[in-house]
């Protein structure tokens, strides 16, 4: 890890790295989803998806393999990479033959041909991408060859952190109002940046030992790539928690069920 990580240049630095040295501290924190990952991700993903048994599933970027599980146990066949090698190797570890038909390789989302190498034109019925999006330098090389490996008419469901809440140019925002004789406490986001693109270091959970790369992109930016090479977006949610959920930190999304944290987009092939 450097010394002072912000003075990192992204272009000499390749993310996978950090994510290969951070994989076995998230895979001990994450395991076989938290509650972020459970309650919103997760559901959300499945009903974009719908996956069923005997769907040929790409999982991109699949860390330490907790969707790619739950895609194996309802017959789904999944074909599950990651750039990183320790969360693959956490990924084989936890995976047993209860969890169905999975394969791991090893494959950078951003490495164009790589992807293509990975199976034939038209092998996948549905590629998924879990809260990873946002960790890619560039998605163009990524949207190009799923689509060529997704069958005609095949889906790409990926969740992001949602770029207009959750990001580096947000602020968490927790303040006691007195009016009129009631206090009560209000929560929000202040949002100083959005329609531009920046690279960023970030955590994604609290006390990370090393922060990795983000990549702010706008919805815009996000729909444009994919128009370029080749899907609609037919299918979007923004999920949040529901209002009455508990929470002990004032720093906590169900702390806001009226603002999403995420998003999770579904393109079609055309």
């Amino acid at each position: 890890m450097p010394e002072n990580p912000a003075d990192v240049n992204p272009a000499d630095t390749n993310p996978a790295d950090i994510w290969n040295r951070i994989a076995p501290w998230w895979t001990e924190q994450i395991g076989e989803g938290n509650d972020f990952q459970l309650r919103l991700i997760m559901p959300t993903t499945d009903r974009l998806l719908r996956p069923v048994a005997g769907m040929r599933v790409l999982d991109v970027a699949c860390g330490n393999g907790n969707y790619s599980r739950r895609l194996g146990r309802t017959g789904c066949r999944v074909l599950a990479v990651d750039a990183a090698a320790n969360f693959l190797d956490d990924a084989r570890r936890r995976t047993t033959p209860a969890d169905g038909e999975i394969r791991y390789a090893h494959c950078d989302a951003t490495d164009e041909p790589a992807m293509l190498a990975l199976a034939e034109p038209g092998a996948f019925d549905a590629v998924v991408c879990s809260m990873a999006v946002m960790d890619f330098a560039t998605i163009d090389p990524l949207l190009r060859a799923v689509h060529v490996l997704l069958k005609p008419g095949g889906l790409f469901v990926y969740s992001i952190s949602h770029p207009c809440f959750n990001s580096n140019g947000a602020r968490m925002t927790a303040e006691l109002i007195n009016e009129a004789g009631r206090m009560e406490q209000v929560f929000g986001v202040h949002i100083m940046q959005y329609n531009q693109t920046t690279t960023d270091l970030s955590s994604g959970i609290l006390h990370q030992p090393e922060p990795h790369y983000t990549y702010h992109r706008s919805l815009t930016t996000l729909f444009a790539s994919a128009f370029a090479a080749g899907f609609v977006v037919d299918g979007f949610e923004e999920p949040s928690f529901p209002v009455g959920s508990s929470a002990k930190s004032a720093f906590a999304w169900a702390k806001r069920p009226n603002i999403p944290p995420a998003c999770v987009v579904r393109l079609r092939s055309v």
